[in-house]
């Protein structure tokens, strides 16, 4: 996987499952009302939506997210009304980890974390499709960064 001008956002396929749960509540919801409701007031109906809060939730925050590659550079931005953006040289990143629950394996997702030299720290994006293709890059990118450097590729 080639990784250079590439910007990649978390997986919809987590979103697009809670969007799914969450008609499958509003849906028993509906019909638990029509079913057993005799004389029950109308605003019962909207219970049932608040299932829709975390999807849409979930879909916000995935917007907000974005992990890209230039100039052997990771740029991590994150935010709406104020966004953060974190830089790092993939010369110092000294560790990629991928972690990935039951759930996140059935949907082929997963979370990514890197460590990097300096007091920062760690960085992590979640739910991340082919999580594993993108770590793999990222090492990669990392070992050929000091070698660029050293044959004056880069400043």
């Amino acid at each position: 996987m080639a990784i250079e001008g590439v910007t990649i956002r978390p997986s919809m396929k987590t979103v697009w499952a809670a969007y799914g749960l969450a008609t499958i509540v509003i849906v028993a919801g509906i019909w638990a009302y029509f079913e057993y409701a005799d004389d029950k007031p109308r605003w019962l109906l909207a219970i049932p939506f608040i299932a829709l809060l975390p999807p849409l939730k979930m879909h916000l925050k995935r917007r907000l997210v974005s992990l890209s590659f230039q100039d052997d550079h990771l740029i991590l931005e994150t935010g709406f009304l104020s966004r953060t953006r974190r830089t790092v040289d993939t010369a110092k990143i000294q560790d990629v980890t991928v972690r990935q629950t039951l759930g996140q394996r059935l949907l082929g997702v997963g979370d990514l974390m890197l460590e990097s030299a300096g007091e920062s720290g760690r960085m992590s994006i979640g739910n991340l499709d082919r999580p594993r293709e993108i770590a793999d890059a990222i090492i990669n990118s990392s070992k050929r960064a000091p070698d660029a450097r050293s044959r004056g590729g880069l400043s």
